[in-house]
């Protein structure tokens, strides 16, 4: 079957580039002999649309080994530049092409056009809002919902998790039920404590926003992300945490209580019986958010950089703590100070038109992630769409001449106001990894078909054979 030999491929290459972890997706995909292989049971995110890939189970790799890889000669940076180079004369590019391409052992930039100059860099920011929350936390951690019952009133009290099912927010209702009964009671009072998170809509989206179905605001509450059809692009919530409340509160009716009057604002008083419910791992928030590009995710998963980071849970806030916490991992990695210094964060999910990212900085990022040296940072490549396979790059790379890097390529979508672009991870022919940024802009609303497919035609240079 065509998707099974891609899968194989995809396998076999990587692992030819980042030794330990890739040897375990190869075992996995059955793409050489071993233990594991392909599990049928869904991982990742509970409720939402499934994304092409998420069938697979997700193996916890050993510590990566340092990569031992050709060096690139000189000739073969340079005739991947100017390969690269030569769609910029393509109609819809009109020579509006930006591009940056990092060695991963080494962090050289083996390949650039207009690196550092700063552009709309879309959806491919979620990358460095998911590096930004793995640099804070393990991955491992979950987001847990509580329903304390005393004195006859139960107290909703959100812990961040937005993904909630409604399964899940009936299990809380029937068991705090279950507590007022204990206590002697069958008619409460319902409150709702939201001092985990700030939150709130974001200005900086503009016209990306609620209204027009691309975001939930973020929230410490929400049943199946805010979206009220259960659709990526459908209607969204302007008021999550009351619409969980709410439905809360009918769901405690159900479960034989008699509630008196409206939910009301309230705290989770200290010591109280509760229950509880837990989301999944922070780590498969991630790889939800990256594969599908999950816009409300993204957003809550800034929100919780900020908090772990001691600072205010706003959506301005939040846009800083990813900001501050990629301009210190840049530090670290060397990069050039205009590059921080043009870096312009205003949101987690890459709505806002405002942002701004030069090419440079995001594949060096992206080097970093396939280099092998940062496990957290490491599980960026499980997550990251796979070129023909998964995700929003599964139905990419199709045309003539791009695919040859089906299964090779792995990239971080995106669109927006006249700029497409694409970021991630490949492996250049004779073993070498790259992180890499593709910027197409200034083009036409109409040319958008065109112009995904000029950045598609651009990465699938960095698989070709001199």
């Amino acid at each position: 079957m065509p998707t099974e030999r891609l899968w194989r491929a995809a396998a076999i290459t990587l692992c030819a580039a980042v030794p330990v972890s890739f040897y375990v997706i190869g075992d996995v995909t059955d793409a050489f002999p071993g233990v594991l292989t392909v599990a049928d049971e869904e991982e990742g995110p509970a409720s939402g649309p499934r994304a092409q890939g998420e069938d697979y189970d997700r193996v916890t790799a050993a510590a990566p080994i340092p990569p031992v890889a050709p060096e690139v000669p000189d000739a073969q940076a340079q005739d991947l530049q100017a390969r690269m180079d030569a769609h910029a004369a393509l109609p819809v590019v009109d020579g509006n092409l930006s591009y940056a391409v990092v060695d991963a052992g080494t962090g050289e930039q083996l390949a650039g056009r207009d690196a550092h100059t700063v552009h709309v860099p879309a959806s491919t920011l979620k990358l460095l809002t998911a590096a930004a929350v793995l640099r804070q936390y393990t991955g491992t951690e979950v987001l847990t919902t509580r329903a304390a019952v005393q004195d006859g009133t139960v107290t909703l009290q959100g812990g961040g998790d937005m993904t909630l099912s409604e399964d899940e927010l009936r299990e809380l209702a029937d068991g705090a039920a279950e507590l007022a009964r204990e206590q002697g009671t069958t008619s409460v009072t319902v409150a709702l404590d939201t001092g985990f998170l700030t939150g709130g809509a974001n200005s900086a989206w503009g016209d990306n926003g609620t209204a027009g179905g691309w975001v939930t605001p973020t929230a410490s509450i929400a049943v199946d992300r805010g979206w009220l059809d259960g659709t990526q692009y459908g209607p969204k919530s302007t008021d999550p945490a009351g619409d969980a409340a709410r439905l809360f509160a009918s769901m405690l009716t159900e479960a034989g209580l008699e509630v008196q009057g409206e939910v009301s604002a309230g705290t989770a008083p200290e010591g109280a019986p509760s229950v509880q419910v837990e989301s999944e791992p922070i780590v498969d928030i991630v790889r939800h958010t990256l594969l599908i590009s999950d816009n409300t995710t993204a957003e809550l998963l800034a929100h919780l950089v900020a908090l772990q980071r001691g600072e205010e849970t706003t959506p301005q806030g939040a846009a800083a703590a990813v900001e501050a916490e990629i301009r210190e991992l840049g530090v670290e990695l060397g990069l050039p100070q205009q590059d921080l210094d043009a870096l312009q964060i205003l949101d987690g999910s890459g709505l806002s038109r405002d942002n701004r990212v030069p090419p440079a900085l995001l594949a060096a990022v992206m080097g970093q992630v396939a280099s092998g040296e940062v496990a957290g940072l490491e599980q960026i490549l499980f997550d990251v769409p796979v070129a023909g396979l998964s995700g929003t790059l599964a139905d990419r790379f199709d045309a003539a001449g791009t695919q040859d890097a089906r299964g090779i390529v792995r990239g971080k979508t995106g669109y927006l106001g006249g700029a497409a672009t694409l970021a991630g991870v490949a492996v250049l022919p004779g073993g070498r990894t790259v992180g890499y940024s593709i910027v197409v802009h200034g083009f036409e609303g109409s040319s958008a078909l065109e112009a995904r497919a000029a950045v598609d035609a651009v990465a699938a240079e960095l698989v070709q054979e001199d």
